[in-house]
């Protein structure tokens, strides 16, 4: 699955809570694979670039010292940080980084999740979502209603005399 089709299946629908929950450890699961993978490729990415940089380095001491009698590593600090070995380098690690983090915030969103899922089980278990537990009755909203009048027609006679 891509990272957009991953953070489509965020969502819950609330109407399949038991479909849901069978999903989410197969969810969970694909992420972290691909947390996994994303984060060896970071560090394939960085290890890679450590090294590029390692090459310029002594590619730059060897070619500035025919020029120059004193090589400073400033200088060949500026020649590696210029040089397009290291900018293909290290544009290739920031891909893969954002790629690693990105993955870890889905991943984390997934834990919140399994934790809103459980949530909302509960919520149902405990017939928060039948209307009967949530609206009055009929004849509640009529015994109210007749109270009411009352208490207002007393009031009524009260203040009258």
């Amino acid at each position: 699955m891509t990272l957009i089709e991953l953070q489509q299946q965020l969502a819950i629908d609330k109407s399949v809570l038991d479909d849901e929950v069978i999903r989410q450890p197969v969810l969970f699961y694909t992420i972290s694979e691909q947390l996994t993978d994303a984060a060896a490729e970071r560090d394939a990415a960085k290890e890679n670039l450590a090294s590029v940089d390692a090459k310029l380095d002594h590619k730059w001491r060897k070619d500035l010292a025919k020029v120059h009698t004193k090589v400073t590593d400033k200088m060949v600090a500026t020649q590696v940080l210029i040089d397009r070995d290291h900018e293909k380098a290290f544009d290739d690690y920031l891909e893969a980084k954002t790629k690693a983090d990105k993955l870890l915030a889905l991943k984390e969103a997934f834990q919140q999740r399994s934790y809103m899922l459980r949530d909302l089980v509960s919520l149902y278990s405990a017939n928060y979502y039948e209307t009967s537990s949530i609206k009055p009755t009929q004849t509640q909203e009529a015994s109210h209603y007749l109270a009411n009048r009352a208490r207002i027609s007393n009031a009524r006679t009260v203040r009258n005399k």
